[in-house]
């Protein structure tokens, strides 16, 4: 299973506030049990309030977080890479304490999936200055 410590597919699309029955390209809503869905809505407002920045990839996005939300980041990647399986997640944490915390989403239309479920979240982050 493709997981690696932001996101996409069910959290990227609640990131975004998009309607769960809304019709996805690489979403697959089904394959997320209740609890799964419960906990995702859970996770999504502490890692919108970690997500720092956002960098364009070649294939996807690379998104930076605070390096305090490690664990409900994974948590959350376990989550979506069920839902979002033809995407691929990677993590990274540099030294701890304080290390970066980068997760690069990436695949076969990543990019335009990405931006239309995120567009509300990129406008959050462009409004505090934190987007590139």
């Amino acid at each position: 299973m493709k997981l690696v410590a932001s996101l996409v597919c069910l959290a990227l699309s609640a990131l975004a506030a998009a309607p769960p029955d809304a019709e996805r390209v690489h979403c697959n809503l089904a394959a997320l049990s209740k609890a799964e869905r419960e906990r995702d809505a859970q996770l999504i407002p502490v890692l919108r309030g970690a997500l720092r920045e956002r960098k364009e990839l070649t294939d996807g996005y690379a998104y930076r977080f605070e390096p305090t939300v490690l664990k409900e980041l994974g948590e959350w990647l376990a989550i979506v890479a069920k839902c979002c399986q033809p995407l691929s997640y990677d993590a990274s944490v540099g030294p701890l304490p304080g290390g970066a915390l980068w997760v690069r989403i990436t695949g076969h239309d990543a990019k335009e999936f990405i931006d239309a479920e995120f567009a509300p979240l990129m406008a959050e982050l462009q409004s505090r200055g934190a987007a590139r």
